[in-house]
């Protein structure tokens, strides 16, 4: 085409026309590279940048926590043990209400937070209360987190570790404490707060510290303090004095393999206490004790603890 031009028109004509020519096919290459940059041709491969092809961070898990145990028990199977020393009974919880065929109500209270069994995930004590026409009870129970099973929230340790009741005993407050729980409750002691108005209340002040240990696969409640001794609930013995004996000793639960409290040898008051079917499946003896070197003076006059021997 340019020899054919530079043939036919004068030089400066050929020159314009070669400059026009290229002027076209630069236009055209420049249109061309757009179009590749804005689209890939059919069939082939795109030449833009790759995205960013990284799946999204997975979201970490969140801990454990006293709400969501709250939460989950409120519509969860419960065991109930009257007086915390019956056999239980399993009752059915719905929005943190139940009836049993006695048409006896329950309701869950509010529950303390705290890691009961150090496996570093939060526990919460709950109190859970029974109506039945004028009488009253309720009982604390624990209830153990669990962080291993979507299913599964929290498990309940069969054994209350507090009771209150009309005119007997009263849980004055639950608070944390490391490895546990703290009860702070006024107990209704036999002969020496008979007469007294329900209002009054009982003489028995007594402050106990538990926490949650595993023996043979089976979680119970265990008292740290003031002395070592069984941590669910303990009753009171009628009788007035103990008898001292030194030829016995003293587990902190009902299992074998459980850790003793007091040795044989080691001089303690004992006490008899009323039937716990609970705690006596296997005919474990339950009792009361009272180490020899607990002195009256300036403490409260609630200085029994609970056992298990044979």
């Amino acid at each position: 085409m340019a020899s054919v031009v530079s043939a036919s028109f004068p030089s400066a004509v050929a020159v314009t026309v070669r400059r026009g020519a290229a002027a076209v096919a630069a236009a055209l290459a420049s249109a061309l590279l757009l179009a590749g940059c804005a689209s890939s041709p059919a069939g082939g491969a795109s030449t833009a940048a790759p995205a960013d092809t990284e799946p999204p961070a997975t979201p970490e898990a969140t801990a454990l926590t006293g709400a969501d145990i709250q939460a989950w028990i409120a519509n969860a199977e419960w065991s109930f043990a009257d007086r915390g020393l019956a056999e239980p009974i399993t009752l059915v919880f719905e929005d943190g209400a139940a009836t049993d065929d006695l048409m006896r109500t329950y309701e869950i209270g509010d529950g303390v937070e705290a890691d009961a069994d150090g496996d570093g995930v939060v526990d919460l004590a709950v109190p859970v209360s029974q109506l039945d026409g004028n009488g009253f009870q309720e009982l604390w129970y624990i209830w153990l987190g669990d962080d291993t099973d979507a299913d599964v929230v929290a498990t309940q340790v069969e054994y209350p570790i507090a009771l209150s009741t009309r005119c007997g005993d009263n849980v004055d407050s639950v608070d944390a404490v490391e490895n546990g729980f703290r009860i702070d409750q006024t107990l209704w002691m036999p002969h020496t707060d008979d007469g007294r108005d329900c209002a009054s209340g009982g003489t028995g002040i007594q402050t106990r510290d538990v926490t949650v240990i595993e023996v043979d696969g089976v979680a119970y409640p265990v008292q740290t303090a003031p002395i070592a001794a069984w941590g669910g609930v303990c009753p009171r013995s009628d009788w007035l004095d103990g008898i001292l004996d030194d030829t016995v000793s003293g587990r902190a639960t009902p299992a074998d393999a459980s850790p003793e409290v007091f040795a044989v040898g080691e001089v303690v008051s004992l006490y008899e206490l009323p039937a716990a079917p609970l705690l006596t499946r296997d005919d474990v003896r339950f009792f009361g004790f009272q180490p020899e070197d607990i002195s009256t003076a300036g403490v409260p006059p609630a200085t029994m603890h609970c056992a298990f021997a044979g």
